[in-house]
């Protein structure tokens, strides 16, 4: 290397420079010769040569950055489906609340170790009612507490799950643990169903109605009271059915669905016995039920399904502000079961009859008619390689259903042939 002044002229200014050769790589100098403080986490891709970004090149953000408007803020906060967040919000309250009431720290962060002793806590004191917590909803909590915190910070919950497995295997299936299932409405139930129901009042065509729809479209109890009017059709022979969306589809397009009319559910006539109904009714104002010419409740983007007073007006749904004039989930589950009862099927082969019955007992149905499972998905609304709808949604009667035979009944009583009679003595 060797250094140059260089000078042409009086106003020319003199450089003193070190020629170097241009086969060297240079690499930017950090000042003092403190190496520059870039920002780089796990995260970080370089392709070969490229330097990371600097620290000093951080956005200078002002609060306008950080603020969306109320409408959006409102949109994040209640984004998901309203049961899920509803079920992740209070899973979250009773662990920060658990950590608060035992010294320890929730949030803003916590630690695999506060999370674990949560769990163990669960395992060991049980439900408050007495019983004891199933495996599958303690791995739903610890997802739902896990997803709480941000990637990277998040405790370990690989650890949380293989204790939850262990509780399965060693506390919970020896105690007799097992899944509860809703039992099947297979036809042969639900027909004596709607034998008990009154469809001489509004409320009884309302209900007979929706029986029908929800086992004809294997409908779970959200989708069936999510129907608008415009979304059912009556034809000659059945109904065609709107499906916007369903849980297991939550995007993508909506389908058209045909239930052919059949005598023992009659599904044309009492889908039209109902929207005639629904034609009749106008919006309750505060001074009258049913006013004459009021909003009419038939209208194409109103429900179809609506909450009735006893004497089958509309009722007001000034306070229903988180379904307005849609009917709950729950309403549809009490009203199945309450229909149930009153026909003496609330149990049947040992599992309680609820609003999921109307999307067990018809894949039942159709499984033991030798329906492929193919086609069973298809019509309710399970993914094309789902095997749930054999695995978990069918309820075969086998030899639990009490209208069979009992196999110990070709055994004679106390096991002789030659006398029936009770023996003398004990």
């Amino acid at each position: 290397m060797t250094t140059a002044t260089e000078a042409t002229g009086p106003d020319d200014i003199v450089y003193d420079a070190e020629i170097v050769d241009d086969r060297e790589q240079l690499l930017p100098a950090a000042p003092d010769s403190t190496p520059a403080p870039y920002r780089i986490t796990r995260h970080t891709i370089l392709a070969e040569g490229e330097l990371p970004p600097r620290a000093d090149e951080q956005p200078t953000f002002s609060a306008r950055d950080f603020t969306v408007p109320p409408r959006v803020k409102k949109r994040i906060i209640e984004r998901g489906a309203r049961n899920t967040r509803v079920n992740r919000d209070s899973t979250r309250t009773r662990f920060e609340q658990w950590c608060v009431k035992e010294g320890r720290i929730a949030q803003p962060t916590t630690t695999t170790a506060n999370v674990a002793a949560y769990f163990g806590f669960l395992m060991e004191t049980g439900k408050p009612d007495g019983g004891k917590y199933s495996p599958d909803s303690l791995l739903a909590y610890c997802s739902r507490i896990v997803s709480w915190y941000p990637k990277g910070e998040r405790p370990d919950a690989s650890l949380v799950r293989e204790m939850i497995e262990d509780y399965r295997l060693e506390e919970w299936i020896p105690a007799g643990g097992e899944k509860e299932q809703s039992a099947g409405l297979t036809l042969k139930y639900l027909v004596r169903v709607l034998a008990k129901v009154d469809e001489t009042t509004r409320i009884g065509r309302r209900d007979a109605a929706m029986l029908v729809l929800q086992y004809g479209m294997l409908y779970r109890s959200i989708e069936v009271t999510n129907l608008l009017v415009k979304q059912v059709r009556v034809d000659a022979g059945g109904v065609w059915v709107w499906t916007a969306k369903s849980k297991t589809r939550r995007k993508g397009n909506g389908r058209w669905r045909f239930i052919r009319d059949r005598a023992d559910l009659q599904i044309v006539a009492r889908v039209r016995a109902w929207l005639a109904d629904l034609r009749e009714l106008r919006e309750p104002t505060e001074h009258e039920q049913n006013p004459a010419g009021g909003e009419p409740a038939y209208l194409p983007a109103k429900p179809l399904f609506r909450a009735l007073t006893t004497k089958g007006n509309l009722k007001r749904r000034k306070n229903a502000t988180v379904r307005g004039l849609f009917l709950t989930g729950r309403m549809v589950n009490e009203m199945v079961q309450a229909r149930a009862a009153a026909a003496g099927v609330a149990l049947i082969n040992g599992l309680k009859v609820t609003s999921h019955s109307l999307r067990a007992g018809p894949n039942t149905d159709m499984a033991e008619a030798l329906v492929p499972l193919a086609e069973r998905n298809t019509a309710g609304d399970w993914s094309a390689d789902s095997t749930l709808a054999d695995d978990v949604y069918n309820r075969p009667d086998g030899t639990i259903d009490t209208s069979k035979n009992d196999p110990l009944d070709a055994v004679p009583l106390w096991g002789r042939f030659e006398d029936q009679a009770a023996p003398a003595g004990p």
